[in-house]
Formats: structure tokens, sequence, C-alpha cells
């Protein structure tokens, strides 16, 4: 389910990318050996879109973030990696950003990077990591800014949004809490009548 999960949001990705400036895509899941699972994003920038300082990726509602766990991996000097209740991106639309759950942000901070000049050859990027309590995956959103590298948009702000794959909190449904309840109460009712028969 898991693979299938990740498939189609690159699937999704790759067939958005030709106008979009961020695609991330979640390549991975594993065990990070501390009790929690680390979430790796891998992806591609559009050539004709580059990075100036403050372009940014969010990726939102990250189920179960472990405090600490973001990392741009080898972007580090570039980025800044932390995490933020709710953002001034927009979520996907029709998506609602939920305060309560941590939104990944994946910041530029270096110098201008393909920002002038293009189109250039799309640039792949992978490594931006973090770590959740909760192991599964399911769709969810990200959001991007960028800047047009060239014709008569050239240096203008450009925004993208899609989905990719952010932890799952499996939270029983409500009519699944209903069945546990009544379930637990009839257990009870039963324990209760046969201590009063043995009495």
């Amino acid at each position: 389910m898991k693979r299938l999960l990740l498939t189609a949001c690159a699937a999704f990705g790759l067939a958005t990318a030709a106008n979009a400036s961020i695609i991330p895509v979640l390549s991975s899941v594993s065990d990070d050996g501390m009790g929690g699972f680390e979430f790796k994003y891998d992806g591609t920038l559009a050539g004709d879109q580059g990075l100036i300082p403050g372009s940014e990726l969010v990726i939102f509602d990250f189920a179960g973030y472990v405090p600490g766990s973001i990392s741009p991996g080898i972007y580090g000097a570039d980025v800044d990696a932390f995490v933020e209740l709710s953002s001034a991106i927009p979520p996907p639309f029709l998506m609602i950003d939920n305060p309560l759950i941590p939104n990944l942000v994946f910041r530029w901070k270096g110098a201008p990077f393909n920002a002038t000049g293009g189109p250039f050859p799309d640039v792949d990027f992978s490594g931006l990591t973090a770590s959740s309590i909760y192991g599964s995956a399911k769709v969810g959103g990200f959001s991007a800014l960028a800047v047009v590298n060239n014709g008569k948009a050239g240096g203008l702000l450009t925004f993208n949004s899609g989905f990719v794959g952010v932890p799952n909190a499996v939270v029983p449904e409500p009519a699944a809490w209903a069945m546990l309840i009544l379930g637990f109460g009839g257990a009870g009712a039963m324990l209760r009548r046969r201590r009063t028969r043995l009495a």
C-alpha cells in the first residue's frame, strides 16, 4: 500500500512538473533508529524557475512530527529547515491547513540560484527529511514559491502546489469508537451480571 501511495504521488508530481516550479516526492519511509520513522523527500526544480532568498517549499500537516528531526540534508548551507503551525503560503486548492499539526518548511537563504538567464535543465534535489512517530503515509499537500528566470515574466514570483506523501495518523472512525465503547460496556455488563449470579 505504501509503495502504491509513493508511486501515485510521484506520478502526479511528474504529470504537473511542466507548469510548476518545485515538485517534491516522498521517496522513502524508514526506521530512524530512535523509535520514529524518517520521511525522505526528493524532487525537481523546473528549468524555467530559480531560487532567491525567501523561496520556500512547505509540506503541510506532517502528523506526529518528532521535534528537532527536520533536516535540509546536504543543502544545510543554503536552506533553513524548520516547522510552523500555519503558513503564509496557502495550501493546495480545497485543502485546509490544520493549525494543530506542524508544517515542514524548507526556505532558501543562499545566493540566487538559476534566478536569471534561463531556462536551464531541470534540477533534481534529494535528502530533505523529517521524522514522525507514524510509519505509514497518506496523500497530503505541498506549496512552493520560486522565481521565473526567463522571458517577460523574468524576476516575478511563481507559486505552485500539489500533493505529496505525509505521515498518516491512524485515528479510528467515529463508528469504530462507538463499537469499541459498546463492546467495553457490554463486557462490563456481562461481568457485573456474572458476579451478581455468583453471589
